[in-house]
């Protein structure tokens, strides 16, 4: 597995070395005082930050930069190998104002308190997380910490299945089942095969959609676990099948919230999208269920 430094870069189509460089040499001129350009890592060097395979962590200015390049993660974050991530884990971005339509499309509680992005857990002692949930993770938790002054923890879906007071963002199959479980009248339910794969997405108005082909299947949902008791208080799901299901459905959440806000408003949704095989940014929308307004 890479490093979340490595698949952080690819989020953001920084593939070479070149391309690494332009952007290292770009924030290491903002830094007081400046570091002149030229100083990047070497190739060699490069490689073995994107394979983890170092002895030690980077030190001195180029600590500085790479905090410059990703704000709100740590250097020790940054080169952890990306299928574990620390229970407890959490972004520290200086407080910035919340776009006023991102917050009223995330809810009030998430604002005011955080969000709690939550990943499945695998295996013992070292935590594996599905490279694809990581992935939507990823997307997500970028748009957080570019957009937003919340402050990001971290967690794996065991801790969250003890812990219902929390505002919620959940990758994979885990989170999206447990909701469909414990609702009483749920948005969609999940076909779930061995190994905790998902099989096919079911909506509550009798639509399916199966896993297979040459395009894969995402869900994105926003629901409220207490309207009554937290009416500000919103769940968002991100998972599906294949390899690119839930990794789709997090880049389309990160970067279509804002459609979606503009057709759903304050109301509880599942959007099903379709993900090309070859890119998670092909992820597009298949079908929109928005539920009815609440009574008061």
């Amino acid at each position: 597995m890479p490093t979340v430094l490595k698949m952080l870069l690819a989020e953001r189509h920084l593939t070479s070395h070149p391309d690494f460089l332009s952007v290292y040499d770009r924030c290491a001129a903002q830094l007081d005082p400046p570091v002149p350009p030229g100083h990047g890592p070497a190739k060699a060097q490069y490689y073995q930050w994107l394979s983890g395979r170092m002895v030690g962590l980077p030190r001195d200015y180029h600590r500085k930069v790479l905090q410059r390049m990703f704000p709100g993660w740590t250097v020790e974050r940054l080169f952890q190998m990306a299928d574990i991530i620390p229970s407890g884990a959490r972004g520290h971005r200086p407080s910035t104002p919340v776009d006023s339509e991102l917050e009223a499309f995330l809810g009030a509680d998430m604002v005011e308190h955080g969000a709690t992005l939550v990943y499945p857990a695998r295996g013992g002692s070292a935590v594996m997380v599905p490279e694809g949930d990581l992935r939507g993770l990823l997307y997500v938790s970028a748009l957080l910490q570019r957009n937003t002054g919340l402050r990001v923890d971290f967690r794996n879906d065991r801790e969250v299945a003890v812990r219902g007071d929390r505002q919620y963002i959940t990758f994979g199959a885990a989170g999206a089942a447990r909701y469909s479980l414990m609702a009483e009248h749920p948005l969609f339910t999940l076909g779930v095969g061995r190994g905790e794969t998902i099989d096919h997405v079911e909506l509550s108005d009798g639509a399916r959609f199966d896993a297979g082909g040459d395009r894969h299947i995402g869900l994105v949902a926003r629901v409220r676990p207490s309207p009554r008791l937290y009416p500000g208080r919103y769940w968002f799901h991100c998972a599906g099948p294949g390899t690119r299901g839930a990794a789709g459905a997090g880049w389309f959440l990160a970067n279509q919230w804002n459609a979606l806000h503009e057709q759903v408003g304050d109301r509880e949704f599942v959007a099903v999208v379709g993900v090309r095989a070859h890119s998670d940014q092909t992820s597009g929308l298949v079908t929109l269920l928005v539920a009815p307004p609440r009574e008061p």
